[in-house]
């Protein structure tokens, strides 16, 4: 028989032959007649009810649909082929297409089970799919973290990823405001000398044990002494750490410091279990840093060198089981490719989308956009130890031949707004809004040179050999060359170095070898970022730039509550910058986050609830 219909009973009857003796009435051969000439068709995604009295025949013709009987007269087909064919051939095939619940539920279920164990056991008996759905989530991840010990290096590729394999003592949300980790408060004194957190008492590692006060203090205090980690140039100001119970934590400071808290909830402040880490290894070299064992949301399971980073779901975590049971960062350094892989369904998560790309993925109804802006400007630092940029007037040259409007339309479609203030605009209440930048000016960067003494070569260039060393991600290069094209027309030189992200981070960060460089790197949620960037000696201070009159200002900004005082002090510190230019703001950060549709409760949407780029609460849309 062949027909279009997924399944066709054809005229199909069930007769039983009476029994002897239960009719004496007649010799011939009686028969009840359970199903008599039943005939339909039902097509894929139907449903068809049979409704009728006990003794009609529903549970007969259910039985003749399984095969489980076969029938008097008539047939049964699925796809055109008769079942007595499909049975013959693959009876497993068969039972696995065709599947059927009695009719008595106390007959056919264990009232002990749960629904999804009933409903899941004949997928399981016949090993189709799995016991349960994973709910997994693909982040793009843009590169291999060069070490899974956050607090060692600065490593943009590691952070989203030990997000949530660590916990901090306080972290900072989507708007980038302090929210509690493992501690649940904290108090400072009035001196402001002293900060007591107080712990989770829940907290576990990884690997079972508590998570307690001496891992925070053994944690810090490594970092503090060792001069090469990034934090440890901030962390001089506590004299001590005083840990009264297993539960608080007491920071004494040398001064008070009203950022204090706010900034060891960013980057390189990640608490560490000290029976794991505390073996005489320093910590780049400890197993550890390879392999972590966390307390976070997530277990580290697997990294394979450029292809990806898995983590699976740490069911005893103190907030909670995440909603998700793996999240896996797909490494993807080029930015187009990712893009098509989030088209695709290959990527579910993708930060920072290149512009280009913005109204694509507006338009497609499959991906959701948000807009994110926090005060993480691109900026040119200049290395003051290099003689030939400790001259002012060049510095001021080069920032006065910077079209930053030119920059902002044509490498970030408008996006990304042009930045003069000498810190983030974004944080209006301490940004200052009339010492900046200079606006750009061809013929008055070629008067300052000339002013200055530079004279022109052959070809018309006061200065050569100026290089910029950038890496490949977030448009850096294209900024970089609209920047050497207007500076060519000033009668400068400069060189555009490009790098992959870790040799960039090398040669720039660890090693300083560079002349100027262009890099992003938060400067929030307190303005107290901007020591931390530009202060003598502190570690975040690429360019090792020193003046003493910034210095006194940004930390007695740091050392009072009064917010109008600190915007002053703050904005006498710009000033000099602006007249200085150890740097010089390019744009503004804002990028749109995209992801599938299908996910909810992702980072951006964190805000006041969960840390940025924790995946902790983040589930599928059922």
């Amino acid at each position: 028989m062949t027909n279009n219909a997924f399944i066709t009973i054809d005229k199909v009857s069930m007769w039983y032959p009476v029994k002897k003796g239960l009719s004496l009435a007649s010799k011939e051969k009686q028969y009840v007649k359970a199903v008599d000439g039943v005939s339909l068709k039902m097509d894929r995604r139907e449903i068809l009810g049979i409704i009728g009295e006990s003794g009609c025949g529903k549970s007969t013709l259910g039985r003749i649909l399984a095969r489980l009987e076969e029938p008097t007269a008539g047939d049964v087909y699925i796809q055109g082929e008769s079942t007595s064919n499909l049975v013959k051939k693959d009876p497993k095939a068969f039972r696995r297409l065709v599947q059927i619940v009695f009719q008595n539920p106390y007959d056919s279920f264990t009232p002990r089970d749960t629904i999804e164990k009933i409903l899941t056991r004949p997928l399981c008996i016949h090993s189709i799919g799995k016991d349960k759905e994973e709910k997994t989530l693909i982040v793009r991840a843009y590169g291999d973290p060069m070490s899974f010990n956050p607090n060692v290096i600065a490593d943009d590729y590691a952070y989203p990823i030990v997000q949530n394999i660590y916990n901090r003592l306080v972290k900072l949300d989507a708007s980038k405001q302090v929210i509690p980790d493992l501690a649940t408060d904290w108090d400072v004194s009035e001196d402001g000398l002293s900060i007591t957190f107080h712990l989770r008492d829940d907290a576990h590692w990884h690997d079972g044990e508590k998570v307690t006060s001496e891992d925070v203090k053994y944690t810090f205090d490594t970092i503090k002494d060792n001069a090469s980690y990034y934090l440890s140039s901030r962390l001089q100001i506590v004299d001590s750490i005083e840990t009264p119970d297993q539960y608080t934590v007491v920071f004494n400071l040398t001064q008070p410091d009203v950022s204090f808290i706010a900034d060891i909830g960013w980057y390189a402040c990640f608490i560490l279990p000290e029976h794991i880490f505390n073996n005489g290894q320093a910590w780049e070299d400890n197993p550890a840093s390879k392999e972590p064992i966390g307390s976070g949301p997530f277990k580290f399971v697997e990294h394979k060198q450029g292809e990806y980073v898995t983590l699976v779901a740490n069911p005893e975590y103190h907030e909670g089981a995440p909603k998700l049971d793996r999240v896996i960062f797909s490494i993807i350094p080029d930015d187009a490719t990712a893009v098509q892989a989030l088209i695709n369904g290959e990527i579910d998560v993708l930060e920072s989308v290149p512009a280009a790309n913005v109204d694509e993925l507006l338009a497609n109804n499959n991906i959701r956009m948000v807009l994110n802006e926090y005060p993480s400007p691109m900026r040119i630092i200049f290395n003051m130890d290099n003689e030939v940029l400790q001259d002012v007037n060049l510095r001021k040259a080069i920032a006065t031949a910077i079209n930053r409007e030119e920059i902002s339309e044509k490498v970030y479609n408008g996006i990304q707004k042009p930045e003069y203030n000498m810190y983030p605009s974004l944080i209006e209440w301490a940004s200052n809004s009339e010492d900046t930048a200079p606006k750009f000016n061809i013929e008055e960067a070629r008067r300052i040179l000339e002013e200055a003494g530079y004279t022109q070569d052959s070809e018309g260039y006061y200065v050569r050999g100026i290089t910029i060393d950038v890496f490949e991600d977030g448009n850096y290069p294209d900024a970089a060359k609209l920047m050497a094209a207007t500076l060519a027309e000033a009668g400068i030189e400069l060189i555009v170095q490009v790098h992959e992200f870790n040799a960039w981070n090398e040669k720039v960060i660890i090693q300083r070898d560079f002349m100027l460089e262009l890099q992003g790197g938060f400067m929030g949620p307190d303005p107290a970022a901007l020591y931390k960037r530009f202060g003598t000696g502190q570690g975040s201070n690429v360019g090792n730039y020193s003046n003493a009159e910034f210095d006194d200002l940004c930390l007695r900004a740091v050392a009072i509550g009064d917010q109008a005082e600190r915007a002053r002090l703050y904005k006498e510190a710009q000033a000099i910058l602006a007249e200085e230019l150890p740097y010089i703001p390019i744009v503004a950060y804002a990028a749109y986050d995209a992801n599938n549709v299908r996910f909810t409760n992702l980072p951006i949407d964190g805000t006041g609830k969960w840390g940025w780029q924790e995946y902790t609460f983040t589930d599928i849309v059922e």
